[in-house]
């Protein structure tokens, strides 16, 4: 029997993967775009002007997530990176929009997270990264540097550049 094939796998998954776990998508008909406005929630300028309504809609967010649970898709996805990996196949990389955590929750090991993650925070002042779950208010100190009035989600808002890029165009071979 010969050795498998050797290549490559990209995968990008987006909103879709995850409304079957009661996520909602944000450009979809329907979708949280559509009830909510992006500019007043969802961009650097948004932040700055009003962190308590930002705030507010980003820990409804995190609370939706931490109810929710990888679905088939999720463990699916997983399955492939094991078998990929197990047999010595080539290299595998998941990149998501996603800025929820049930990939790895569903057993993926890598994953990129090029709009950022939710239940991560970032100080604006000093950068520190964090995990964390609970609610964000602009009286939270940062764990890093002690001061208030900086903590946002680790997401990419409007304007801002995706991360990971440049392991994304390294995977892709570009």
């Amino acid at each position: 029997m010969s050795a498998p094939a050797r290549g490559n796998i990209v995968i990008l998954t987006g909103a879709g993967i995850s409304a079957e776990s009661g996520l909602g998508t944000f450009r979809d008909k329907g979708g949280i775009w559509e009830t909510f406005d992006w500019q007043k929630l969802a961009t650097p300028e948004a932040f700055a002007a009003d962190p308590h309504s930002v705030h507010a809609f980003y820990n409804a967010r995190r609370d939706n997530l931490l109810a929710a649970e990888p679905n088939d898709a999720h463990r699916a996805l997983a399955a492939l990176e094991t078998l990929w990996r197990g047999e010595g196949r080539g290299d595998y990389l998941l990149v998501t929009q996603n800025i929820d955590d049930l990939h790895a929750r569903g057993g993926s090991m890598e994953v990129l997270h090029m709009h950022g993650e939710l239940l991560k925070s970032r100080c604006n002042h000093c950068g520190h990264l964090f995990e964390h779950e609970r609610p964000i208010t602009a009286g939270t100190p940062c764990p890093g540097c002690g001061r208030t009035g900086g903590l946002r989600p680790h997401v990419v808002w409007f304007g801002e550049m995706p991360l990971g890029l440049d392991t994304i165009y390294e995977a892709l071979g570009t």
